[in-house]
């Protein structure tokens, strides 16, 4: 992983600003990681992936993550503290990352891998207009080949029942592309579970850090004369301590 200084940080966070979330990820992973080829990480299981994601939240955030979460049943917001070990997903074994042995269901046999960013992007570019839709261009791109028999077979033809099960098993052979939490609300007692995109809460963090950043950039800046990589090249620590003796 590189060294991600201040200045790496907020220069990422800069370029990154106008990205599609998912692209945004990709960005990151890239800076953390600027050894990897960018192309390696759209190619990358979508677990796997979230499970460097995971890596880089802890490396610039630390173990915990907190959230606030509206219970469906009253409305009542929890408070919620997770810790990355609760978080990150199982590890894809390295033979199946993205070739998984060959699907047989219902007399039909289908050769597979697991979808990927560039998948996901290809579905978002092309703004299908139904989830349905959505679904089946991600298939025709992660489905090799499909067979009935001898005989060969599209992938728009395949039964419902075949796809259910290839979508199943690809949430089996990459359980941390989709993590759910299971929570229960303390106001009513409602079970409820929601999904946990560690994408876009990196994100949040990331773009909650920048603006702090920048004011203390601003405020010491403004106090001492120092230009911005003479204040970012202060560790967190030390620019508090000068924000702290400005104020007495």
């Amino acid at each position: 992983m590189n060294t991600l200084t201040a200045q790496i940080v907020l220069q990422t966070w800069e370029r990154a600003q106008s990205e599609h979330p998912l692209r945004r990820s990709l960005s990151l992973l890239h800076a953390a990681w600027p050894e990897v080829d960018a192309r390696q990480w759209g190619a990358m299981p979508i677990g796997a992936r979230d499970g460097c994601l995971f890596t880089l939240y802890e490396t610039l955030f630390g173990p915990e993550l907190d959230t606030l979460v509206a219970c469906p049943a009253c409305s009542e917001p929890l408070q919620l503290t997770f810790s990355i070990a609760d978080l990150r997903p199982v590890r894809v074994e390295e033979d199946t990352a993205t070739t998984p042995p060959a699907l047989q269901c219902d007399g039909y046999e289908l050769g597979y891998r697991l979808p990927t960013s560039h998948d996901l992007l290809d579905v978002i570019d092309a703004r299908e207009d139904t989830p349905e839709a959505a679904v089946a261009r991600l298939l025709e791109r992660c489905v090799l080949n499909a067979r009935h028999g001898d005989q060969p077979t599209a992938v728009g033809d395949l039964p419902q029942s075949v796809i259910d099960r290839l979508q199943q098993e690809m949430a089996l052979r990459d359980p941390g592309a989709d993590p759910r939490v299971a929570l229960v609300c303390e106001a009513c007692s409602h079970v409820f579970e929601r999904r946990f995109d560690i994408g876009a809460y990196l994100w949040d963090e990331l773009d909650d850090w920048a603006g702090r950043t920048l004011a203390e950039v601003h405020t010491l800046a403004s106090a001492y004369g120092w230009s911005e990589p003479q204040v970012l090249a202060l560790s967190a620590t030390r620019r508090q301590h000068y924000i702290g003796l400005m104020q007495g």
